[in-house]
């Protein structure tokens, strides 16, 4: 288990919280960040107590996607090696038995977008948006990115949405009933204890097996398999100053 703080897990009773903790770099992962994620699964995934999970971001955004600083550093057999783990980090916090409630507490960014909406109930600051920039650095979507995006929104608004690197406002969120509430930042945290109460309220047997059977109709996950060899390939074939100077975005 790496000791690594960038995602910060606390538990209260029945509940917890995730916390993308990276602030600097808008809470975008590094592969540190993404051992650490896939720590607080496991740990999650082992844990009978809590019924209901709550993941925010810290400070201003919510996640800002992969850290294209260190994504420019690595080989294309490490890339896929990578984007083989950020598939199954996604696919397992879909899984997961807990309910789950993203917080999106400002922008979601590329795979920052998959992970929040790969959660069970979404509620949304009003700084929130969401947009999809990977085309413009040279690399497809990601992360499973492709399997949600078309399960919510159907694939054709998802390819509009990646192909032109559109802006996706909290009227249009609300809209597409990507997010249950869109409320002032100020009010966000009273917005999800809301929810959070609501779900501890009812039986935990009736939400997981809700779950389970949902599953049914959700994401095909197998359809983005080749997402890894997507990943390595772009990166392999990428242009000159395919990145932005590494920005976060």
């Amino acid at each position: 288990m790496t000791t690594d703080q960038s995602v910060l897990l606390h538990r209260s009773g029945r509940l917890a919280r995730v916390t993308l903790h990276r602030p600097l770099r808008r809470n975008s992962f590094d592969l540190d960040m993404l051992a650490r994620f896939e720590d607080v699964l496991h740990d999650l995934g082992r844990d009978r107590t809590v019924e209901v999970v709550v993941l925010t971001g810290e400070g201003t955004a919510f996640c800002a996607g992969t850290d294209l600083r260190e994504l420019a550093d690595l080989d294309p057999e490490t890339t896929m090696h990578v984007q083989r783990r950020t598939a199954d980090l996604v696919e397992r916090w879909y899984r997961l038995d807990q309910t789950t409630v993203a917080a999106f507490n400002g922008p979601a960014i590329g795979s920052g977008a998959v992970l929040g909406l790969a959660s069970d109930l979404r509620v949304a600051a009003d700084s929130t948006f969401f947009t999809f920039p990977e085309v413009t650095y040279g690399i497809p979507l990601t992360w499973s990115g492709m399997a949600i995006l078309a399960d919510l929104v159907g694939a054709d608004l998802a390819k509009r949405w990646l192909l032109l690197g559109e802006r996706v406002e909290p009227a249009e969120l609300l809209d597409l009933r990507l997010v249950t509430r869109v409320v002032a930042a100020d009010d966000l945290p009273a917005a999800v204890d809301a929810i959070t109460d609501r779900l501890l309220a009812t039986s935990v047997v009736g939400r997981t097996m809700t779950k389970r059977a949902a599953r049914l109709a959700g994401p095909r996950f197998d359809a983005a398999a080749n997402d890894s060899f997507l990943g390595a390939l772009s990166v392999a074939l990428r242009p000159p100053g395919g990145y932005l100077d590494g920005d976060a975005r």
